[in-house]
């Protein structure tokens, strides 16, 4: 994803940018409809067109819309900030960006404010008497259209506030963004890069900042390096937390201080993580979901088991994508990234809900081995190993901390399946060290 394009969707995603860009549409339409008189002919009689709109009940049209989309638009707004509110208590406040940069959410508010602004205008042009007749022609078809998307707005905004604070909704948009945060990353972990190793020798470029790496441009550093004759070693991943003396590349070629600022300027540096390119962000967000529900003052594992169930399947859909598919060259062999690995996104996914999860209630802990087992299970190539040892980790916490011995058995008798199921599938693909037994 361009850089450029990463700013943008975050830039489109506040709260403001839709009303503002209806507010904008709505003085075009207006201005629009003013300008319109020079394409009807001089003198236009009233019989001569189907409908004619007199200045006096068009203004009364809009003085409704105008007066009701006020009051409606302030009680969206409030109920959108209540919802909100609602949902960071419920859920996470690392997810409320979900919904308010729904663009749901916010194209129903923008139709609302820009219906209340284009109605203002239109009676002030009426008042003012700069319309002529097609002028009016061309307003009252304007407000119908208005209209239309009034009533198309208020019935999406009644399904919004329908959904919005539901913690099932909030770990459904979770998923959404993590997925697509895993496509970006890719199958085997290197955004389009090429696979990179070793402590490479070259010029340093450090972040000269404090924060975590939001985002990197690849596309924009492979042409860089295509144009130099450069090699770009990326040292660090979208959620590595950054300060100034921190190396975020290795560049191996000649490279001056220009180079090196725009390679720079190809990292977006930011005070929190984000979705977009960190799938590793998501899997703690929705960890946060879970760990918040298993609090003795909301005391749901209903959910946590629920968000368990949500990475696992994250997981095993990303381990099994393109599996079986001829690996082809990377679409920025200049680029070197160290790959996001397995154990790395499993880590990331699993174990802050373990911490919770050892003196949680067993059927909570019986679904954190269940879908360590899953995975392990679905992709062994890929999780067996960080499986069984998140699973062990998990039991050494679980043992010392459970008081009820029946369940820490029936956990015991799980992870040792899952245990012994890692073992087997080694000494499988192991000829060597099964013969030697």
């Amino acid at each position: 994803m361009n850089g450029y394009w990463f700013l943008f969707r975050r830039f489109s995603r506040a709260l403001w940018f839709l009303p503002a860009l209806f507010c904008v549409t709505a003085l075009i339409v207006v201005a629009l409809a003013y300008l319109s008189a020079g394409f009807f002919p001089d003198g236009l009689e009233e019989s001569a067109i189907p409908i004619t709109v007199s200045a006096d009940a068009l203004r009364n049209i809009l003085g409704i819309v105008a007066s009701s989309m006020l009051t409606v638009a302030v009680f969206a707004l409030s109920t959108l900030v209540n919802l909100l509110t609602s949902a960071a208590q419920t859920g996470s406040p690392r997810a409320v960006p979900l919904f308010s940069g729904n663009r749901a959410a916010r194209t129903t508010i923008s139709v609302f404010i820009g219906a209340f602004l284009f109605s203002i205008i239109g009676i002030i042009g009426l008042s003012s008497g700069i319309y002529t007749l097609g002028g009016r022609l061309i307003l009252f078809i304007a407000t119908l259209l208005v209209v239309f998307a009034v009533v198309w707005a208020l019935i999406r905004w009644v399904r919004e506030i329908s959904v919005v604070g539901r913690v099932v909704e909030m770990t459904s948009r979770l998923e959404d963004a993590t997925r697509q945060a895993l496509n970006r990353l890719g199958r085997d972990g290197l955004y389009g890069c090429s696979e990179g190793e070793g402590s490479p020798v070259g010029h340093e470029v450090r972040a000269g900042g404090v924060g975590f790496v939001q985002h990197f441009d690849p596309h924009a550093l492979q042409d860089l390096a295509e144009d130099r004759g450069l090699v770009i070693h990326v040292r660090v991943r979208p959620g590595d937390y950054v300060d100034h003396a921190a190396v975020i590349a290795v560049v191996v070629g000649e490279g001056d201080e220009a180079v090196l600022k725009a390679i720079r300027g190809d990292f977006i540096i930011g005070e929190e993580r984000t979705f977009d390119s960190d799938p590793g962000f998501g899997f703690l967000v929705l960890a946060d979901v879970a760990r918040r529900a298993l609090s003795p003052g909301v005391n749901d594992p209903s959910t946590a088991n629920h968000v368990l169930t949500v990475q696992t399947r994250l997981l095993a859909d990303w381990a099994l994508k393109e599996r079986g598919k001829e690996r082809t060259d990377p679409p920025y062999p200049r680029i070197r990234f160290v790959s996001v690995g397995p154990e790395h996104l499993l880590d990331e996914a699993f174990r802050p809900i373990s911490y919770e999860a050892a003196t949680a209630a067993p059927d909570v802990q019986q679904a954190l081995l269940r879908g360590l087992a899953s995975l392990a299970s679905i992709a062994p190539d890929v999780f067996a190993t960080p499986a069984a040892a998140l699973a062990e980790d998990f039991m050494a916490r679980a043992g010392s901390e459970g008081s009820h011995e029946p369940d820490i058995v029936a956990l015991r008798k799980l992870a040792a399946g899952l245990i012994e199921g890692t073992e087997r599938q080694a000494q499988s693909s192991n000829p060597a060290a099964k013969r030697t037994q």
